[in-house]
């Protein structure tokens, strides 16, 4: 329950994953597989993905149709991804969810939001991938697919990320698509982990009902915290997370 809540609560602030913190909570605390909290939390996501998304769609924050190249190959990668955790080993993926948590939680407690976003301005000629979309949707999708079904991250801020830059979208309707479509990636991610046994379905239920608690105060703490300090915390709890991960490996 406080895992799920705690997932809902990140993805309700900053349209985050469920993974950041049900992975490290139901491998550090509880005891199950990595590859099994990979499994579950990609589930986890799917199920908020798709009710957050709907609330979304609701209030006509939803533009679904220029993107579905994107969402659709988003599904293959996340299918194709999620057989590769199972040949993969334990130590290996919590080492590299553990370094990319850290690594995440450093760079937004350092920038926050908005010195990311110049910083990917500035770096970043999109015009070209603007041009290119087709392309630039098939490639991304893939990527963003796979590394959601391999290490159980949900695709929402990527994927909202590529919406505002790529395609131009406002923020809020780049995070109501973005959820949407972490439900079809996510989905077809924990369909993957679930042929392999790797989804413990009663766990999910749980979680998914803490989650929804979770989303709907996430979404109201976001609305009265100014976007860097949000970013600073997230970045925090995210931190902490993985650096809790690199402990349990070493003790």
């Amino acid at each position: 329950m406080i895992s799920g809540f705690g997932s809902g609560l990140f993805v309700g602030i900053a349209s985050g994953t469920a993974g950041a913190i049900m992975i490290p909570c139901l491998t550090i605390f509880i005891g199950y597989s990595v590859h099994q909290a990979i499994g579950t939390s990609l589930l986890v996501d799917c199920v908020i993905g798709g009710v957050a998304g709907l609330i979304f769609l609701r209030n006509g924050n939803v533009d679904f149709k220029p993107v579905i190249v994107l969402a659709f190959m988003g599904v293959i990668g996340a299918f194709v991804g999620s057989m590769f955790t199972s040949g993969t080993s334990e130590l290996g993926l919590s080492l590299l969810i553990g370094l990319f948590l850290m690594l995440i939680g450093v760079n937004f407690i350092i920038n926050g939001i908005q010195k990311n976003i110049d910083f990917i301005e500035g770096k970043i000629n999109f015009n070209f991938f603007r041009d290119k979309k087709t392309y630039t949707f098939v490639i991304l999708g893939l990527f963003v697919g796979f590394a959601s079904g391999f290490a159980g991250m949900g695709s929402s801020g990527i994927v909202a990320i590529i919406l505002i830059f790529v395609l131009g979208y406002d923020f809020r309707t780049a995070i109501g698509t973005s959820l949407l479509m972490m439900s079809f990636i996510a989905g077809s991610g924990a369909t993957g982990h679930f042929l392999n046994g790797e989804v413990i379905v009663n766990v999910a239920l749980i979680a998914v009902c803490a989650a929804a608690v979770g989303g709907v105060t996430g979404s109201l703490v976001a609305s009265r915290i100014g976007e860097n300090k949000l970013g600073k915390l997230i970045g925090v709890v995210v931190l902490v997370m993985g650096m809790m991960i690199f402990i349990k490996i070493f003790l």
